[in-house]
């Protein structure tokens, strides 16, 4: 046989798919033996011929790996490292927060003097505490909050006075007042870094050197023009707020109203409009994995002359320069191109100053009462705060599987919300500074209307109900998505007054439950281990990022996994419960509410609401899911499963 053939013969015979140590040392073996009968015959495993081998077999076989693990890292479905499951999300136009704000609704307090006449003397009342007031956790003081409003105790003349309450003397006379506003406050701190910007780059980035950037407050350069955060470069429209502030008395910050003649009394405030303006100067902000800080990238273009009458300045690209005989010409020739391409500008000769907030995540999540610190209280106002309400919707970040989710979801919505799936998809990626929804359940009924049923994360991954004005938000982010017909309602009215006003407003329901079972082991294994085994598999099963709105539970599911560890021989008994009773969980009730919303006097505080796990259940193991949008907890699992082996 001649080199040639013999060349053609070798190289039909490799066979490409042994990609493990084993089948690779296999397959080097028969190809010497094959091809080198006289030159190699000792094949045992401690001669040298074997070492270069298994050597050869081993170093196939991490490459191999490495090529599979490669190719699985760059397909989303099977993505499993962060960071790449993030890069390829973003492929898809979704873009997963890395740390959301927690939200609570601050109760701020002042104290005014009586006049003679025992009315509050309402001169003595703060005129205006601006926005940005800081109040740190009386538990942790490094977790802090901000408000987001300012704060007025004078009356408003619009309907929106402040609450007074009279502080009696022993004569039963009101001695003094306490005036009490209610305001929005995000979990954070507001921090600024500036950069000096020289000569032009293309798609210039900058590193803010934070780890925790939850949200870009405002960019602005060294001659007072703002710079606009989009969602992508090539994002032709940006949502400009406009605040009143120039309005010293407030009056054209209120919307006269429906019905409401000219110069009687508004009722309703309007103090910000918003439009929708085209504009150059823009960038994009994303959480660098590497460097594990928050970085800001503008565009690729530079600013050539003012173009008066068009919301674009005419702009060409940095280091290309556009030929034209005059200025007119110019802004013709770069119009053309369309303004859909436009990536905008990029910084140049100027002093950039970034304000931001920093903070957020699950540990922001405070509890009722935790708020009373003020850090920069005004010179000469003495006030109080406190939270009534526990604050809620601080996330460390969307675990992979949903980011995984929400990216398919968020893709297929097509930047417009058709079905409930769409509804759900957008709901689910609001942006982080307008709060956080941990599980969203969307039902159309008749009518076209959609009713939107939510939950949120407290600080230690519990579900609990969305605060009102986290669903304020989310109302005002889906108008933009929504199909013009489709009308959103967000919460079930359960408890209503006489008088027809609301006392109790829920949204998603919380039913939270408790786990007993009694399994037969081997006694060749240790009863506490096994003991110990089962319990985590309960957990695993019954982790709240699994759980869903209207979802059952499929008790065979679970014997299989229990059955399936080392040492159980048989399950005697398996039960999800609420009323505990003498043999297990010394009768607690893991409940507080009915399902009028009332209160439930000797249920376990912390709860949610109350079900009838007996009737549920199917006669093949299967809880069935209530009626009413609800999701299953097991809210505390290292207290609610109860069991024994034997």
């Amino acid at each position: 046989m001649s080199y040639t053939d013999k060349q053609k013969l070798i190289e039909t015979n490799v066979n490409y798919t042994s990609k493990d140590f084993s089948t690779i040392k296999a397959d080097l073996i028969e190809y010497t033996k094959s091809y080198f009968p006289d030159t190699y015959k000792d094949f045992n495993e401690t001669s040298p011929g074997m070492m270069l081998i298994e050597l050869s077999s081993y170093v196939g076989d991490v490459l191999s790996y490495y090529v599979d693990y490669n190719y699985k890292e760059n397909v989303l479905a099977t993505a499993t490292e962060k960071r790449n499951v993030r890069r390829l999300s973003e492929f898809l136009g979704y873009k997963s927060p890395n740390k959301t704000p927690s939200v609570v609704k601050l109760k701020v307090t002042t104290t005014i003097d009586a006049n003679a006449d025992g009315s509050p003397n309402t001169g003595q009342a703060p005129s205006s505490i601006d926005s940005g007031l800081q109040i740190a956790s009386n538990v942790d003081s490094q977790i802090l909050f901000e408000t987001t409003s300012e704060i007025d105790f004078t009356a408003s003349g619009s309907g929106d006075d402040p609450i007074s309450a009279p502080i009696l003397d022993s004569n039963g006379e009101a001695d003094s007042y306490t005036l009490t506003r209610y305001v929005r406050a995000v979990s954070g701190q507001t921090k600024t870094k500036t950069f000096t910007i020289t000569s032009p780059t293309k798609f210039l980035e900058l590193d803010l050197g934070e780890d925790n950037v939850i949200e870009i407050i405002n960019c602005q350069d060294s001659s007072g023009q703002k710079w606009h955060e989009v969602d992508y470069l090539a994002q032709e429209k940006v949502l400009k707020q406009t605040h009143y502030s120039d309005d010293s008395n407030r009056n054209t910050a209120y919307d006269q109203g429906i019905g409401v003649a000219s110069g009687e009394e508004s009722i309703i405030p309007v103090p910000y409009v918003a439009e929708y303006i085209k504009t150059n100067k823009k960038f994009i902000s994303n959480f660098n994995e590497d460097t594990q800080t928050y970085k800001v990238q503008f565009g690729n273009g530079l600013f050539r002359f003012s173009n008066n009458g068009s919301n674009v300045d005419p702009i060409e690209q940095a280091g290309v320069t556009i030929n034209g005989t005059s200025l007119a010409e110019i802004g013709t020739q770069v119009n053309s191109a369309g303004n859909n391409l436009n990536l905008g500008e990029t910084p140049a000769n100027t002093i950039l100053t970034f304000t931001y907030r920093t903070g957020g995540g699950a540990t922001s999540n405070v509890q009722a009462g935790e708020l009373t610190t003020i850090n920069n209280a005004p010179a000469g106002v003495t006030i109080s705060v406190t939270n009534d309400e526990p604050s809620v919707g601080g996330t460390d970040g969307q675990t992979v599987d949903e980011i995984k989710n929400n990216a398919s979801a968020f893709f297929a919505t097509q930047l417009r919300c058709v079905t409930k799936e769409d509804y759900t998809a957008r709901i689910q990626s609001i942006p982080t500074k307008f709060g956080s929804i941990a599980k969203a359940y969307i039902e159309r009924l008749e009518g076209g209307t959609l009713s939107v049923s939510t939950l949120s994360y407290n600080q230690n991954r519990q579900l609990v109900q969305t605060p009102e004005l986290v669903l304020q938000n989310v109302g005002v982010y889906l108008n933009q998505f929504r199909m013009i017909n489709d009308q959103v309602d967000f919460g079930f009215q359960l408890d209503t007054t006489e008088n027809g006003t609301v006392d109790t407003l829920f949204s998603g329901y919380i039913i939270n439950f408790g786990v007993n079972f009694e399994v037969n082991y081997d006694r060749r294994f240790n009863p506490t281990e096994v003991k110990l085994n089962i319990i985590q598999v309960i957990k695993d099963f019954f982790k709240t990022d699994k759980m869903q709105f209207r979802q059952s539970i499929n008790m065979n599911d679970l014997q299989y996994n229990i059955l399936g560890l080392d040492g159980v021989i048989g399950i005697k008994e398996l039960t999800l419960f609420q009323d505990g009773n003498s043999n297990y969980a010394g009768g607690r009730k893991l409940y507080s509410l009915q399902g009028a919303g009332t209160t439930v006097t000797d249920g376990e505080s912390g709860y949610g609401f109350q079900y009838n796990f007996t009737e549920a259940l199917s006669e093949d193991d299967i809880y069935k899911p209530s009626v009413t949008p609800s999701v299953f907890e097991l809210k505390n699992p290292n207290q609610d499963i109860y069991g024994k082996v034997v």
